[in-house]
């Protein structure tokens, strides 16, 4: 089986690739953007022999028809996009042009594999953006996104239902929840508490009221194998936990566990935070769909996964 995955170099997609090497029965491939930064493959350096690169940005329609088309994949796991909610709205044509563009280009050179099983999605829960009810959303309800990333998520699952309707191509979209565990990058909010509290650095929680439904990396990894090894085409799912929690709560719960003495400073960005002129105050996610038609739940506890990132990134130190 020739799984295709975009963005294998980011957070999710690098642990994804790592699970689906152990398995024989799965040959893997990786798109790789061009660029200049050598530290690129950093990411998957341990698995990078294991793997078939492919060379080509997701905005150069041409070359992507053509490494698609030579390594004909039997699935497609588009989970490359820039991610960094905070980042859109000061770059707003550059998301839209990687994540909806890019999309809409692999979906025409998918278009083109006549064997091609599922054209799996990674979405996101912000997707649902602001809404009046805040209870664990379900999927059937009106998207409301809030920031150019959501806008740029949500046409690319109305995209990729009309081309479904137009030209058969099957799909599967998952809107995850905010998901925490990464290696690489403390730049997003549960690594961003650990790691400046382990330095025994003050903290700031620009958006204290905010809840958010968090989900360990482990979690999110076997949402993608679920769908891999089920029949279904043609729907959405929600992943996640369905327990909102506060961010100022999330940082006095780090605080405790870490042990961490120094201050927690509420209504305010760091410094160097990009401009955020707004965040929705709900988002969290019902997941009983997938649980009833896929068998998938979440495993880990907050506090389980808390306890296993703070154990990456203490022996990180």
């Amino acid at each position: 089986m020739k799984i295709l995955i975009t963005g294998i170099t980011g957070f999710i997609g690098s642990e994804l690739a790592r699970k689906l090497v152990k398995d024989s029965k799965y040959r893997v491939a990786g798109l790789v953007r061009i660029s200049s930064n050598k530290n690129d493959l950093d990411p998957i350096a341990d698995i990078a022999h294991k793997v078939t690169l492919l060379r080509a940005n997701l905005t150069d329609y041409y070359a992507l028809q053509n490494v698609v088309k030579k390594f004909a994949p039997d699935y497609i796991l588009h989970i490359g996009a820039q991610t960094a909610v905070r980042d859109s709205f000061e770059m707003p044509h550059e998301f839209n042009e990687a994540n909806y563009l890019g999309t809409i280009n692999l979906i025409h050179a998918a278009l083109n594999l006549p064997r091609l099983k599922k054209f799996i999605f990674a979405s996101t829960m912000e997707t649902y953006g602001f809404q009046k009810e805040k209870r664990p959303f379900k999927e059937n309800i009106l998207l409301h996104p809030g920031s150019p990333y959501a806008v740029s998520k949500a046409a690319c699952e109305y995209y990729l239902e009309m081309v479904s309707k137009v030209f058969g191509l099957p799909y599967i979209i998952l809107r995850p929840c905010n998901t925490y565990g990464r290696k690489h990058n403390a730049g997003f909010i549960v690594e961003y508490l650990i790691t400046k509290m382990l330095a025994g650095e003050d903290v700031y929680i620009g958006t204290p009221k905010a809840v958010r439904d968090l989900m360990y990396v482990d979690d999110h990894v076997n949402a993608y194998l679920t769908l891999l090894r089920s029949k279904e085409v043609n729907r959405t799912f929600n992943f996640g936990n369905g327990s909102g929690i506060t961010m100022m709560e999330l940082a006095k719960k780090i605080k405790s566990m870490l042990g961490f003495k120094g201050k927690i400073i509420a209504e305010r960005f760091p410094p160097d935070y990009p401009t955020r002129p707004i965040a929705e105050d709900y988002l969290s996610l019902d997941s009983s769909k997938a649980k009833k038609v896929l068998g998938w739940q979440a495993r880990y506890s907050l506090d389980e996964g808390l306890n296993k990132a703070i154990t990456y990134w203490r022996n990180k130190q």
